[in-house]
């Protein structure tokens, strides 16, 4: 059944696009299930990428959608879909990183805050920019060490003003490689990629990068599975090869493009923006971005403070005081059950999983994560990211 509804979602979404397809919106189904679009409200689609989630937002109900993109390519999209009789005065592009929608909602619509009622968010790359080669994001495609969300890649032609701005304050992959030193590249590929080999694949770039430049996405990688041949990783049912160079290449593009930070301040953001009942839907693809978000919502909902969501539970394990330690806890949880007022509920008792019909359909969504929060009527925002 759900693989039955999923190809039907999935087929009405891409109907009468004035563009190719590229991209498979994850979870499509779920999102709407959960975000009861209504007609007359206004929902902020903060990634547009190839336009699934918009579309089929605005296909659910007589309702508005702001898309908004960092990506230039995304957002002339986004612009052709705006011009289609249906979507006309009810799809508002936005060029810019979901960092800053809070002040890009406001530049652009001159409105008062709040004044959502629906926030979807799909973190990471998406296929069209995977399968772009002069993005340079992919390990399997020979491209320019690039990686910026923002770039067009070998075809420079900026033409929207951010796009000039956003490249004149950037680095590409390519300077990171070949200028950063191997403790840094490390650092990075470690912090950002969680590969336990980031010291040898530092390392084997260093040296690479002595005897001649590295250019190309194609040269990195071969470099990556020189010092680090494939291993065979389980992961649910499946036994494959996977490459050894994704984690470096994930850590490269979410260094380059900031974009924990750009979440943080999204999330931040979406406190102000959400009236009273507004939902916030986040799709995450690795840990370190759904951390963010579990425990965003957990501080928001009053169930969990940033600074015990940080304490790493093995130093716990270790630690001498124990007694100490419980009651400093018990301390943190009596003052925050008194002081928290929660901005947010959490929707889902757990975290919400793609279908095995739909891992089938679409294998990229593997990995993904859906969490769900709902605005409360809570007037003072609590932005736990302040105290970090």
């Amino acid at each position: 059944m759900m693989n039955f509804l999923s190809r039907v979602w999935i087929k009405r979404c891409y109907t009468t696009l004035p563009y190719p397809k590229i991209h498979t919106p994850v979870m499509l189904p779920e999102i709407l299930n959960h975000l009861k679009p209504k007609s007359g409200e206004l929902y902020c689609d903060m990634t547009f990428g190839d336009g699934g989630y918009t579309k089929a937002i605005l296909d659910s109900c007589d309702c508005k959608v702001i898309a908004v993109d960092q990506d230039p390519s995304a957002y002339e999209k986004a612009l052709q879909l705006s011009q289609l009789t249906p979507y006309k005065d009810r799809l508002f592009p936005i060029l810019g990183k979901f960092g800053s929608i809070q002040s890009s909602i406001q530049h652009s619509l001159q409105t008062d805050l709040p004044c959502l009622d629906g926030i979807v968010m799909d973190i990471g790359v998406s296929s069209g920019q995977l399968e772009t080669a002069e993005r340079g994001f992919s390990y399997k495609l020979d491209g320019p060490l690039d990686m910026r969300m923002f770039s067009r890649g070998t075809a420079q032609v900026n033409v929207h003003e951010k796009e000039k701005e956003w490249m004149k304050k950037s680095i590409s992959a390519y300077e990171i490689v070949n200028f950063y030193s191997g403790e840094q590249i490390a650092d990075i590929i470690y912090q950002y990629g969680g590969d336990r080999l980031s010291r040898k694949i530092a390392s084997a770039i260093v040296t690479a990068r002595h005897e001649a430049p590295i250019e190309s996405t194609l040269q990195l990688a071969q470099i990556i599975q020189k010092a680090c041949p494939q291993p065979r990783w389980q992961r649910g049912n499946d036994d494959m090869v996977r490459n050894s160079a994704a984690r470096t290449f994930q850590a490269l593009r979410i260094y380059i493009n900031n974009e924990l930070g750009e979440l943080e301040k999204a999330l931040a953001s979406s406190e102000y923006l959400l009236k009273p009942n507004g939902r916030l839907l986040v799709v995450t693809f690795h840990s370190l971005e759904d951390r963010i978000v579990k425990n965003y919502m957990y501080h928001c909902s009053g169930k969990r403070s940033t600074e015990q969501a940080q304490v790493n539970q093995f130093d716990l394990k270790r630690a001498a005081h124990r007694e100490y330690k419980k009651s400093l806890v018990k301390h943190k949880e009596q003052t925050d059950k008194y002081t928290v007022v929660p901005t947010f509920d959490i929707c889902t008792k757990h975290v919400v999983q793609p279908s095995p019909e739909e891992v089938e359909l679409n294998a990229r969504s593997r990995s993904a994560k859906l969490r769900v929060a709902q605005r409360t009527s809570a007037m003072t925002p609590l932005n736990p990211f302040k105290e970090m």
